[in-house]
């Protein structure tokens, strides 16, 4: 048997670059360090969103194809609780005014609310399908559930008395709140767009089209320069667009199945988790830059030519006055936002590791890896440096 030699060196050489990048993403610790996991036993399936309750340092974590809410200790590294009988949990958000957690479960479209304290169901609201979304703003005092083909009912977080629904065109996936402005983005990838509502009227107003990408499902938000990324999955693109106008301003590649984004003001960073088992770190710079919107003008009198006299009786030869030369105009300038983003770091978690959770006072993101072949499902807590 003759071998083909050329075909043996391309596969080997395919194979070591592959490898190189692969243990190049694991052991890069210059920007973020795994300090510990936690394991989750008897955990199966498909696991849905987090969320971080401060005071009691525990991670709440919709286990959706367990069909239980598991209550995660991060200190003592353990489970402490597993609240059962749910019906694919998918969100969850944490209320602390009032102890509570708010559970978006997909298959009887019930939202369950919980006490963190007892633990003691204090109620539920029924929707027609679909409940996906659970979305708490401080500043309004309000839950923000998404479910249906299209809709937000919103809840009060302290009295938990229903007050209204804001009708979407699409189902509704991440959202993300300017506090001060009083808006929320949402994405809705259906229609391929951004939907913006006003919170202090509970209306719909114009959307932000996205013309190159689709499949928007995570979104993350930076108030301060009104910049929205946006995780698509076609293709696999973090996109970064002003808020105020729609306009792309850059795009970065990213892994596929992207599921979760956080943008840290403090570091200026954001954090991108996919479920093809990667988490990004990518660097945002922005400065201000002079750009020129008027160019100045020349003097009046510059490439005018003068007039001569052609009559030959030197009394009717009086010199034409000159015109009072023009000041010239200066340039005019406005300032505007010069956008950089770059890749500091990508690193290996685990396969099938789409969900996490940022917590911002500690610099740590945490992500969920469901069980795979012989290996139980378990918390990665990394510290971003």
């Amino acid at each position: 048997m003759r071998l083909n030699f050329k075909a043996i060196a391309h596969f080997t050489g395919i194979l070591l670059i592959s490898l190189s990048s692969s243990l190049r993403a694991q052991s890069d610790t210059s920007h973020v360090e795994l300090m510990y996991t936690v394991t989750l036993q008897n955990i199966t399936g498909r696991l849905g969103q987090m969320a971080y309750n401060g005071k009691q340092g525990v991670i709440y974590l919709a286990a959706l194809s367990n069909n239980t809410l598991e209550v995660i200790d991060l200190q003592n590294k353990k489970t402490v609780r597993s609240i059962k009988s749910l019906r694919q949990p998918i969100d969850v958000e944490f209320q602390p005014n009032s102890d509570l957690i708010f559970v978006a479960c997909l298959g009887d479209g019930l939202c369950r609310v919980f006490n963190t304290n007892t633990f003691k169901e204090e109620t539920s609201f029924r929707f027609d399908n679909n409940v996906s979304l659970v979305k708490y703003s401080p500043a309004f005092q309000m839950v923000y559930i998404g479910y249906g083909e299209g809709a937000i009912a919103l809840v009060d977080a302290n009295t938990l008395k229903y007050k209204t629904t804001i009708k979407l065109p699409v189902h509704p996936e991440a959202a993300c709140v300017d506090e001060n402005a009083g808006i929320m983005f949402i994405n809705l990838p259906k229609n391929r767009e951004i939907g913006v509502i006003d919170l202090k009227s509970n209306t719909v107003g114009s959307s932000l089209k996205l013309s190159e990408s689709s499949e928007n499902y995570p979104l993350a938000y930076d108030k301060d320069n009104k910049r929205l990324f946006i995780g698509c999955r076609k293709p696999s693109q973090l996109l970064v667009i002003n808020s105020e106008n729609g306009s792309k301003i850059s795009s970065l590649n990213i892994d596929g199945d992207v599921n979760e984004i956080y943008y840290d003001g403090s570091k200026h960073q954001i954090y991108v988790t996919c479920g093809d088992g990667y988490l990004h770190i990518i660097k945002q710079e922005i400065k201000e830059v002079k750009q020129l919107i008027k160019e100045p003008k020349p003097t009046g009198t510059q490439n005018k030519p003068v007039a001569k006299s052609s009559s030959k009786n030197p009394k009717n030869n009086k010199q034409t006055k000159k015109p009072a030369a023009s000041k010239p105009t200066q340039p005019q300038y406005k300032t505007v936002l010069q956008d950089n983003y770059t890749t500091l770091a990508r690193i290996f978690t685990a396969n099938g590791a789409r969900t996490s959770v940022f917590i911002p006072e500690s610099s740590q993101i945490i992500v969920a890896a469901p069980a795979f072949a012989d290996k139980d499902a378990r918390l990665l807590v990394y510290r971003i440096k």
